[in-house]
């Protein structure tokens, strides 16, 4: 079991955070649904629990990863697709600052306001250093070319745009406490999703001419078609959430987000900054339509050509890449009808909130499934390094080979050099669990 715990650590990647952002999505629909019940309320709650567990137990993993093995994070850095993931990351983790906002705040008071604020500005500092960094990594470390070009490129920047947008709810949960740091907090996630949207859109246009020129993305990279729908939906979303945010600490606290401006002109100010959010959310939200509308074309043609995408045999994390998008698509039709008191804004969010939820159930029962078998997990920037372990691991993972314990089959012969076997326990990629000599033991997947 614990060999098991070592190689599954080994083999936890960035995209595994793609799982906090599916369930942090649900949590936060299942409790702003346009039609409200309290049932709702108290799933949205008890998935958010899960998906704090779930994060904490990533985090555990991914520690565990960098500070065990040495060589993974080159390893990562370099390659062309691993490290976009990192974006990740902030994403799954603001989704847990949002509930705090929906559910802590209201139940025990301003602690756990001022504990979302910490929450939200370490996110901010993350997303930031990974959307930058990752860039620049892109840009010097990492061989791109036109054909590695794809929707993921977006997952970096995106981040920015995902921590702009809690600000605006963060800012709202502040504000009764302390009106002065709430128009920081304002000011700061304007500022954020200055950053991410305009860097999001000159990727969503090389995109237009990758899928133009190559062709939609083929096999499990299908669902990454929805990627696109997330900056448009999210940017829509946090430029509408902070437009309100301002109009309220202007009427309710007569602050503005310019200092010494009061009264009257705070709040013709804060009308302006409210009109124009809503103009650019209805762009975007625009945008997003057009992006969801041909992304679910084309996965429906990818699907029907290739029915065992759905199936449990070909499922991989990728399938997690339609719940976040589509679900940032949500909260933006939901504030937009909230906002304008509009029927179809509501019915479109509620649509769009149902078709997230029962997707997540659909990969969380697949992913639920998979880890069971010990079949999930999967590193493939790991095919072409070599992990090193440290601080004494190598002796035990040695020991653990010399006793017959999570070592694969093809290297449980005698004959083959444990220094060998030692590495090739260490290297596996997908792998399942069969019972043998009373114990457990990882084979890999006969391809």
């Amino acid at each position: 079991m614990i060999a098991w715990m070592r190689s599954a650590a080994l083999h936890t990647p960035p995209s595994f955070f793609s799982i906090n952002m599916g369930c942090g999505m649900a949590a936060i629909l299942l409790h702003h649904f346009p039609y409200p019940t309290v049932w709702l309320e108290y799933l949205g709650t008890i998935v958010f629990v899960l998906n704090v567990v779930v994060f904490v137990l990533l985090l555990l993993a991914t520690i565990a990863r960098y500070l065990f093995f040495s060589g993974v994070w080159r390893a990562v850095a370099n390659h062309h697709l691993a490290g976009l993931f990192w974006g990740t990351f902030p994403m799954g983790f603001v989704t847990i600052v949002t509930m705090i906002c929906y559910v802590c705040v209201p139940a025990w008071g301003r602690h756990w306001a001022y504990i979302a604020l910490g929450f939200w500005w370490l996110d901010i500092v993350v997303s930031v250093t990974v959307s930058l960094g990752m860039t620049f990594v892109m840009f010097t470390r990492q061989r791109q070319t036109a054909q590695t070009l794809g929707p993921q490129w977006l997952l970096p920047i995106v981040s920015c745009i995902v921590a702009a947008a809690a600000g605006g709810t963060v800012s709202q949960t502040i504000m009764p406490f302390n009106p002065n740091l709430a128009r920081g907090t304002l000011v700061a996630s304007y500022c954020v999703w200055g950053l991410g949207i305009p860097l999001a859109m000159m990727v969503i246009s090389l995109l237009i001419f990758r899928f133009a020129t190559g062709g939609s993305p083929r096999g499990q990279s299908l669902a990454a078609i929805f990627l696109p729908v997330g900056p448009c939906g999210q940017g829509s979303f946090g430029i509408a959430t902070m437009g309100v945010t301002a109009r309220r600490l202007a009427y309710e606290h007569d602050t503005s987000i310019i200092p010494g401006v009061h009264g009257e002109d705070a709040r013709h100010l804060a009308n302006a900054m409210y009109a124009g959010g809503l103009v650019t959310a209805f762009i975007l939200w625009g945008l997003a339509l057009a992006w969801y509308t041909i992304g679910m074309a084309m996965f429906i043609d990818g699907v029907r050509r290739d029915p065992k995408l759905l199936g449990l045999g070909d499922f991989t994390i990728s399938q997690w890449a339609l719940t976040f998008p589509i679900g940032t698509f949500a909260t933006s039709s939901i504030i937009l009808g909230q906002e304008l008191h509009s029927t179809a804004f509501k019915v479109i969010g509620a649509f769009l909130a149902a078709q997230v939820i029962l997707h997540w159930l659909y990969v969380t029962v697949f992913t639920t499934w998979k880890v069971v078998q010990g079949t999930f997990f999967s590193a493939p920037e790991l095919n072409d390094a070599s992990p090193v372990p440290r601080f004494g691991l190598r002796e035990r993972v040695a020991r653990d080979l010399e006793a017959g314990y999570g070592e694969p089959e093809s290297a449980s012969d005698d004959s083959v050099p444990l220094e060998v076997r030692r590495m090739s326990i260490m290297s596996l990629g997908p792998r399942r669990m069969s019972m043998r000599r009373g114990s457990m033991s990882m084979m890999p997947i006969e391809t």
